[in-house]
C-alpha cells in the first residue's frame, strides 16, 4: 500500500486504520454514515467519532486534498485528483503496473468483526476484478501479437491463482502464439505436473491443446480463399450435425487458409466461428475459444465489419458470464449492442445475455424484464433455439421472484420449443427448474424425484457437467423434502463434483450447488462440513459479484454461528 503524486512516493498517512478507512470508502457503492464507519473501525476508542474525524483529517493531509473525505454520510470516493488502483479495477480497468499482492495485504487494523467480515468478502471481489482485467488484457495482447506482454500478463494470472486451469491455458497459448513452440510445450508439461503434484488431479486436455498451433495445414492444389470458404461452411455443417471434433478441425483449416489468402474479413469470420465452436461445442475450451474470438474481433474491427465484431463481443461476454466476470461481461455486451444494428437474432442473444448477467449479479426483477424483451426479439427473428434458451433462463428468474405460475409456463414453453427443435441437449435445464418449481408449489416430492432422475439420466447421456449438476441438485432437494438429509447431501456432493469437473463450468451454478451442500450438511448434522461449503460458496460468489448469493452465504454463516 502506498501513495504517490506524479510518480513520487508520498509519506504514508499516520495511524494504522487510515488505510482501512481509505479502502472502505474506495470500495463503497453508497454513502456510509459516519457512525457506521466509527463502529466498524473505532468501537474500542473512548470517542469513536472523534477518532474517525482525526483519521479523515490525516487522510486529507496525506493526499493533499483539503476537500476530500468530508460530509455525513461520507460519499464513495470520487474526488478529482485522487485515483486508486482498486477504483480502476471496479471500472474494469487494469492499473499499470498491476498489483501483485492482495487487497490491504499485511494490514492489521485491529478492527472488529464487522470490518473483518467486510474485508474477507472484499478481498475476493478485488481478486475477481483483477483477474478479469488481467485476462482481458491478455486476450488483447495475444490478438495484437504482443507476445512479451501477453506472457507477462498470463504469468501474473498463474501466480495469483495457480490452481485455476484457465490461467495456465492462456499462458501456454500466449507462448504458442509467440512462435516459441518449445516453451509452450514445456509450460504445458509444468502446468500438468503442478495439478498432479498439488491437487492430485489430471489436468484437462485444454492445457496441452493450447500448445499446438491454432490452425491446421492447408489443402494442397486449391486456392486459399476457396479453401477457407468451403472449410468454414463444412465446419459449421458438421457442428450443426453434432460432430464437434470434425467441425472444429474444419474451422481450424479454414482459419489457416483465410490467413494465407490475406482476406481480413474472411479471416475474421473463420476466427469468430472457430472461437464460438470452442466455447459452445467442447467443454473445457472456453479460454482457447476466447483467444480466437478476440483475434477475430480485432480483424473484424479493422475490416469495418460491425456485424462480425458484434458477434465476437457477444460471445466473449458469454464466456465472461459463465465465469462470473460481471464487469467485463457488461462492457462486452454494451459494445456488442452498439454494433448489432438491425440483426434481430443477434440482438436477441445480446438481450438474453444481458438479462443473465443481471440475474447472476443479484437483480432477478430486472433480469425478468430483460428476458421478456429477449423473448420478443427471439420470436420476431424466428430464432427458435434462442427462444427456448430465453424461456429456460427466464424461468429461473421468475422462480427466484416467487412468480411460480409464470415460471412454470416459461419452463414448460422452453421444453416444448427445445423438443420441437430436437434440441435435446438443452432440455435438462428447464426440466430441472420445473422440478424446483413443483417442490415449492407443493407437488409430491416422490413424483418430482422420478422426473428429476429421468432428467439426470438425460444429462449424463449428453455429458454436460452443468446440466448433470443441476439435475443432481434437484434430486437432492426431493430427498430433503421427504426428510432424508443424508441422502440429500450425497446427491448435493455429487452435483458439486459433476459440475466442477471441467474448467469452464458455470460459476453461478457452482455457488448455488455449494449453498445447497451447506444446507443439506447442516440438516444432516454435519456442522463443519456445512460451514466449509458455505465459506467456499461465499468466496466464489464474492469473486463473481453474485450479490444475492453473497448475502445468502453471509446469512447462512451468521445463522449457523449463532445456532452453534
Amino acid at each position: 500500500m502506498s501513495l504517490e503524486r506524479d510518480g513520487v512516493p508520498l509519506p504514508a498517512p499516520r495511524g494504522r486504520k487510515s488505510w482501512a478507512v481509505l479502502a472502505r470508502l474506495a470500495r463503497a457503492t453508497a454513502p456510509i454514515p459516519r457512525h457506521v464507519l466509527a463502529e466498524e473501525l473505532f468501537d474500542e476508542a473512548d470517542d469513536p467519532l472523534g477518532a474517525l474525524r482525526w483519521t479523515l483529517t490525516e487522510l486529507r493531509r496525506a493526499v493533499g486534498l483539503p476537500e476530500a473525505f468530508r460530509g455525513d454520510p461520507l460519499p464513495p470516493l470520487s474526488t478529482p485528483g485522487l485515483e486508486l488502483d482498486v477504483g480502476e479495477l471496479a471500472r474494469g480497468r487494469l492499473p499499470e503496473p498491476w498489483p501483485e499482492g492482495r487487497f490491504l495485504e499485511g494490514l492489521d487494523a485491529g478492527a472488529g468483526a464487522a470490518f473483518a467480515a467486510w474485508l474477507a468478502v472484499e478481498r475476493h471481489r478485488v481478486d475477481g476484478e483483477l483477474l478479469a482485467a488481467l485476462r482481458q488484457h491478455t486476450l488483447k495482447a495475444i490478438s495484437a501479437r504482443d507476445a512479451e506482454r501477453a506472457v507477462s500478463l498470463a504469468g501474473a494470472m498463474v501466480r495469483r491463482a495457480p490452481y485455476e486451469e484457465g490461467h495456465h491455458v492462456l499462458l501456454v497459448k500466449a507462448l504458442a502464439e509467440s512462435g516459441d513452440a518449445e516453451a509452450a510445450a514445456r509450460q504445458a508439461e509444468a502446468s500438468e505436473r503442478l495439478f498432479a503434484r498439488e491437487l492430485g488431479v489430471t489436468a484437462s486436455p485444454a492445457i496441452r491443446a493450447a500448445a499446438r498451433p491454432s490452425v491446421a495445414g492447408p489443402v494442397p492444389g486449391i486456392g486459399q480463399h476457396a479453401t477457407a470458404t468451403s472449410l468454414c461452411e463444412a465446419g459449421l455443417a458438421a457442428l450443426a450435425a453434432g460432430a464437434a471434433d470434425a467441425g472444429i478441425e474444419c474451422l481450424r483449416g479454414a482459419t489457416h487458409a483465410a490467413e494465407r489468402a490475406r482476406d481480413a474479413r474472411l479471416l475474421a469470420r473463420c476466427l469468430i466461428e472457430l472461437g464460438t465452436a470452442l466455447v459452445h461445442a467442447v467443454r473445457g475450451y472456453d479460454d482457447e475459444g476466447a483467444v480466437m474470438l478476440s483475434a477475430g474481433l480485432e480483424r473484424a474491427s479493422a475490416a469495418g465489419d460491425a456485424a462480425l465484431a458484434a458477434k465476437a463481443y457477444s460471445e466473449l461476454a458469454y464466456t465472461d458470464l459463465q465465469a462470473g466476470r460481471r464487469i467485463s461481461a457488461a462492457q462486452n455486451l454494451a459494445a456488442a449492442e452498439g454494433l448489432a444494428g438491425e440483426d434481430l437474432s443477434l440482438r436477441a442473444a445480446i438481450a438474453g445475455f444481458a438479462a443473465m448477467n443481471l440475474h447472476d449479479g443479484g437483480d432477478p426483477a430486472a433480469a425478468a424484464e430483460g428476458f421478456g424483451q429477449a423473448l420478443e426479439l427471439s420470436r420476431s427473428a424466428g430464432a427458435a433455439r434462442r427462444e427456448a434458451w430465453v424461456l429456460g433462463l427466464g424461468a429461473r428468474s421468475l422462480y427466484t421472484l416467487g412468480r411460480l405460475e409464470e415460471a412454470a409456463e416459461w419452463a414448460q414453453g422452453s421444453c416444448r420449443v427445445a423438443s420441437s427443435e430436437r434440441w435435446t441437449a438443452f432440455r435438462p435445464w428447464p426440466e430441472a427448474w420445473m422440478g424446483h418449481i413443483g417442490l415449492v408449489q407443493g407437488r409430491d416430492p416422490v413424483d418430482v424425484r422420478e422426473a428429476a432422475e429421468a432428467t439426470f439420466v438425460l444429462a449424463r447421456q449428453i455429458q454436460d457437467p452443468c446440466w448433470e449438476g443441476l439435475a443432481a441438485k434437484t434430486v437432492g432437494l426431493t430427498h430433503l423434502a421427504t426428510g432424508d438429509p443424508v441422502t440429500a447431501l450425497a446427491w448435493m456432493e455429487n452435483a458439486a463434483a459433476l459440475c466442477r469437473r471441467v474448467t469452464d463450468s458455470y460459476h453461478w451454478l457452482d455457488v448455488e450447488i455449494l449453498l445447497a451442500v451447506a444446507g443439506a450438511a447442516w440438516a444432516a448434522g454435519r456442522t463443519e462440513h456445512a460451514l466449509d461449503a458455505a465459506q467456499r460458496a461465499l468466496a466464489l460468489a464474492a469473486q463473481g459479484s453474485m450479490e444475492a448469493q453473497v448475502a445468502r452465504g453471509q446469512e447462512f454463516l451468521a445463522r449457523s454461528s449463532g445456532a452453534a
